[in-house]
Order: C-alpha cells, then structure tokens, then sequence
C-alpha cells in the first residue's frame, strides 16, 4: 500500500468504491506542481509519494463538508457497481439505477471534476431502464493512472 493509501485509510477509513478508488486520492493530497523533467508527484503530509503518469488531483479543491458528502456519494456508487469495461482512454462503469440515482452521480462527477480536470465524464441512462453507465477518460495514460490509483485490474 503507498503512502497515500495508508494516509487515506487512517483519516477517512477505506474506500470501497470497487475500482474507482479515487475518492481517496481526492480527500488527501494537494496539488504540487513539478519542475520539467521531474517525475510526477502526490504530496500528502510531509510525505511525497511518486506517480506512473503526469496527471494530479487537486485534493484541495473541496471543503471538509464537500469531502464527507463525496465520501457518501462514493460508497453509494460502490455499492451498485456490476461491471467494468476498459475503454480505448479509461474506464466504463455499469451501475445499479436501483441503487443510486442519476442525481447523485451527476452531484458526484460535478465534485469529481473539481479534484481531477483531467477526466472527461460521461454519465448514460439506457432507454427503457436500460443500463446505467459512467464512463472516465482522459487523454493518453490515463488509463495507466487509473489502474494505479483505482486499482483496476
């Protein structure tokens, strides 16, 4: 476990938001820039902590409130995940409509997309009751960050 998780995991218990686990990077780093040529870097305490790929979560981009609400949302989404498919530039993630609503995913990305603009969000509700999809991509590596950081397999 990195620093960051261990970090995490002390100060707002685990994440269980199966493989998208980045609510626990949003909730304890901040943002640091890096020289050219540096490696990319996660600043948690005092602690700072090496990346895969050049892209970084804004983790002071909420308030403690906003991060507690964030934290309920995500357990929300966990609890109704059923799928995840890999995508060309990130990750899809086929959800229980039953279980959360559109509503509070859509207050989720609005809360994500502060931390981590690298994301692009798509959120899709299938004809019918068809299915429930949120979908994250980004630009090249991104996909490389969020098996990193979210643990995806």
């Amino acid at each position: 476990m990195n620093v960051l998780a261990a970090h995490f995991a002390r100060t707002t218990g685990p994440m269980l938001l199966a493989g998208m686990m980045l609510i626990g990077l949003l909730n304890v780093a901040a943002m640091k820039p890096r020289q050219e040529g540096q490696a990319p870097r996660v600043v948690a305490g005092n602690q700072v902590t090496q990346q895969p790929s050049g892209f970084y979560c804004n983790l002071k981009s909420l308030t403690p409130e906003e991060r507690v609400r964030q934290h309920e949302l995500a357990q929300a989404i966990a609890g109704s995940k059923l799928e995840t498919k890999e995508l060309t530039d990130g990750y899809a993630f086929r959800l229980q409509s039953e279980k959360v609503s559109i509503t509070n995913l859509a207050e989720w990305v609005a809360a994500e997309r502060k931390c981590c603009p690298f994301f692009d969000f798509e959120i899709s509700l299938g004809r019918e009751g068809g299915p429930l999809w949120l979908k994250l991509r980004g630009a090249e590596g991104v996909k490389d960050f969020m098996r990193h950081e979210l643990h995806i397999q």
